[in-house]
């Protein structure tokens, strides 16, 4: 089975092509100042730079290292399930009873280096200046510089969260 990183890091990389695809096209058609153009390209931005930071956390944390300890767990079963569509109404609910399969999985990394959390931060800062010459530049509205700067400081936040704890320092 492979890993949770690279089915997660390759699903990131494809939505990031496809954003950078569709900047591509709103760069050709939108007309300026553009709300959408500059919202995809940060968008894109904080996509991209979560695909980095997952390649720098797989390499920096390798499984060899003892920082590295992670959990994984695994679970699947086979046999009746019943699926609950719950509609608008709370009083009508549809089910769906048959023979089916149920899987769920989970891995748990231990970050331990700085690495990626620094390469958030320059990430962050880089989006955030973008944004702002972009506006300037006259290529965005306001909303759209707006929305991109609120994503900017969201990608500082995963920075922050990024930063190893002392408990993973530990050996």
């Amino acid at each position: 089975m492979p890993s949770a990183m690279l089915l997660v890091g390759s699903m990131f990389t494809v939505g990031a092509i496809l954003l950078f695809l569709l900047a591509r096209h709103l760069w050709w058609t939108e007309p300026r100042p553009s709300t959408a153009l500059v919202m995809v390209i940060a968008f894109d931005w904080a996509v991209a730079a979560m695909v980095g930071s997952m390649i720098l956390v797989s390499i920096t944390s390798g499984r060899g290292r003892r920082t590295a300890r992670g959990r994984r767990r695994a679970r699947a079963r086979k046999g009746r399930v019943t699926v609950e569509l719950q509609e608008s109404d709370p009083r009508r609910t549809t089910r769906l009873t048959g023979p089916g399969a149920e899987m769920s999985a989970s891995s748990d990394i231990q970050v331990g280096s700085r690495l990626p959390a620094l390469f958030l931060f320059a990430a962050s800062a880089g989006l955030a200046v973008f944004v702002v010459w972009f506006h300037l530049q006259g290529q965005s509205t306001w909303i759209g510089t707006g929305v991109s700067l609120i994503l900017a400081s969201y990608v500082g936040n995963w920075a922050r969260n990024a930063w190893p704890r002392p408990e993973a320092a530990k050996p």
